[in-house]
């Protein structure tokens, strides 16, 4: 295992000065922390940190290469006294293509807990319980002057379960999961009707707006597809599922079983064991669960030719408490496949880190073929209402807002293709 280059402390007022405005501030000092390990044959740089990014959750880049990434500023409760939403989207640009962000500004603000983002025409559609927005910025400032709430009727409840995993599909269509929730959705293409999500995910076609169910939903944060477009989720403790058969339409299989097929597909349990390089953490909730998955959530996938060993393919499921991203080898002999742990990871995982605050929620295949990874450096990752009351107390709840970290990983002895946002 390798690490990136150790950094150093940030001054208070330069930080809040950047947050406010939304300046780039790349060249100040960092907070000294421990940095992602990953295998000798992968090479990790740091591609943005605070105050350049803050809180991030998910991310995704246009057609013109630029990074949107999704800021829950407002995890977990809100923002004040008053829980106001605080959740922003921020615009990251590498300009001089050196594989550092070196421009940053907030692309739109005052979010609801977002937690997804994905582009179309020349916008993001982002999701913000209990809504689904598209932003777009229309006369090049670098932020949304575009603001129109596209589905609303999502539940909003506690945020690692809520609506998320916006992502194309091959069938051109923009697919999204539910976290499990009921919720009754309104969309541009039949106003007034509603559709009942009943624990199932979703997808919709944003040019007319039409709306559909697609799979009964593992209630997890995440969304992978692979080449040919299958689909794994996960949820806590079941940290890998496909989403095998669709939850069939009634009109066309009356009679038929009304829900579809998600299953675990993990040869190694369900709440498999996981091997941090942190301090043991355990859930004070769920003390049993130490040392094994309890956090599974934030999805990604190695789909770029050429890597080294076995990654091609690898299904990537992060977990916030572990301070981890684990790697899943797809074997697809049979309609419903099985993941399992590569040779050379039997006891130890594809990213692991020593700071406790490293919470991995998702990797992204870069243009340049680099994996991106998000880290939104939190003190306190479990939601407050699994928190006895005289835990919380002692907790700062809201401690690391002011940081985040995205990293690009990429195979040693290659440079990533150079590109220019």
């Amino acid at each position: 295992m390798v690490r990136v280059s150790a950094i150093l402390k940030i001054g208070p007022s330069v930080l809040l000065m950047a947050l406010h405005f939304g300046v780039s501030a790349q060249s100040a000092p960092l907070p000294l922390r421990p940095s992602p390990q990953v295998p000798a044959d992968l090479e990790i740089q740091l591609f943005a940190a605070e105050p350049d990014v803050v809180d991030p959750v998910a991310l995704c880049f246009d057609e013109a290469g630029k990074m949107y990434v999704v800021e829950m500023r407002d995890y977990a409760l809100g923002i004040g006294p008053n829980h106001l939403p605080g959740g922003t989207i921020r615009l990251l640009e590498d300009r001089d293509g050196d594989g550092r962000a070196d421009h940053s500004v907030i692309f739109a603000e005052g979010l609801s807990f977002p937690t997804s983002i994905t582009p179309w025409n020349g916008g993001v559609f982002v999701t913000a319980p209990p809504e689904i927005v598209y932003l777009k910025d229309t006369d090049g400032d670098g932020r949304a002057d575009v603001r129109q709430v596209v589905y609303q009727g999502f539940k909003r409840g506690v945020t690692d379960s809520n609506l998320n995993g916006l992502r194309w599909g091959l069938d051109n269509r923009i697919h999204g999961l539910n976290g499990g929730n009921d919720g009754r959705v309104e969309g541009p293409s039949k106003p007034g009707v509603l559709t009942s999500l009943d624990g199932r995910d979703f997808n919709f076609d944003p040019a007319s707006g039409d709306f559909r169910i697609t799979f009964q939903s593992s209630g997890g944060f995440g969304l992978a597809f692979d080449e040919w477009g299958r689909s794994f989720v996960t949820y806590n403790i079941n940290h890998i599922q496909q989403r095998v058969t669709p939850v069939p339409p009634p009109a066309k299989y009356s009679g038929g079983p009304s829900k579809g097929l998600t299953a675990s597909i993990s040869d190694h349990e369900e709440m498999s064991r996981i091997y941090p390089i942190s301090s043991p953490e355990t859930r004070v909730n769920h003390p049993e669960q130490s040392g094994h998955f309890s956090s599974a959530g934030g999805l990604g996938w190695i789909g770029m030719p050429g890597w080294p060993s076995d990654y091609t393919g690898s299904i990537l499921v992060c977990d916030v408490v572990g301070n981890l991203v684990h790697r899943d080898v797809i074997n697809r002999y049979a309609v419903q496949f099985t993941a399992s742990r590569s040779p050379t990871e039997l006891r130890s995982e594809f990213i692991a880190c020593e700071d406790p605050a490293f919470r991995p929620t998702g990797l992204e295949m870069g243009p340049d073929d680099s994996l991106y990874l998000i880290d939104m450096q939190r003190d306190v990752i479990e939601h407050p209402d699994y928190i006895p009351e005289k835990t919380k107390a002692k907790l700062n709840l809201r401690a690391g807002e002011d940081r985040g970290r995205i990293y690009r990983i990429f195979p040693k002895r290659t440079q990533p293709r150079r590109w220019v946002m």
